[in-house]
């Protein structure tokens, strides 16, 4: 956990001392709702480094406020598997910003950024991609698990944020031809 609290102690000095590398999150192109995943997620890490905080009511509270009671509560259970799934399995300590702290939201380390690149992946449905992020993520550990809990969130930011650039190319894309596949699998008469 990383963060400078000049108001944490009488000295000004930082309240987690443990700086990470972090890089601008302006300089990375993530949709919305990838965004709002990384602010869950710091939530969730905080309310794990922190319990005290309750931090994990924040988590119910931004999702339910950005989405409503029931896409909010489905985005929160999604992204907790995530989270339990990387604490379950990762060996190494997982190093996450504060979100909290208004300069330091503007900042993105380098396992957020591993964890968000998969989330991306995910709801882009790339599974080489996801493939890849979830061995960075995991520190080339068993990444079946995680594999399996990503693609559901992925599958609910698809459906939560369907107007979101998925990164396929669109039906008239390929070679200027439509798919013979409809656009949905299901349709109602």
């Amino acid at each position: 956990m990383t963060c400078y609290d000049p108001d944490a102690s009488p000295h000004g000095w930082p309240q987690h001392p443990q700086r990470t590398r972090s890089y601008p999150l302006q300089n990375y192109d993530f949709q919305p709702s990838e965004l709002l995943v990384l602010d869950l997620i710091r939530d969730f890490c905080r309310s794990y480094a922190d319990p005290g905080s309750l931090a994990w009511e924040q988590v119910f509270e931004q999702a339910e406020q950005q989405l409503g009671l029931y896409d909010g509560a489905w985005l929160v259970s999604a992204v907790g598997r995530l989270i339990r799934t990387i604490r379950k399995t990762r060996k190494s300590p997982f190093e996450f910003i504060v979100s909290c702290c208004p300069d330091c939201r503007r900042m993105i380390c380098t396992t957020e950024l591993n964890v968000l690149w998969l989330v991306q992946a995910a709801r882009r449905e790339n599974r080489m991609s996801m493939e890849t992020a979830a061995v960075l993520v995991l520190d080339n550990h068993n990444t079946l698990d995680l594999l399996e809990s990503v693609t559901h969130l992925g599958s609910v930011l698809r459906e939560v944020f369907p107007e979101e650039d998925n990164g396929k190319p669109s039906e008239g894309d390929a070679g200027g031809k439509s798919s013979d596949f409809p656009k949905y699998p299901f349709t109602t008469h």
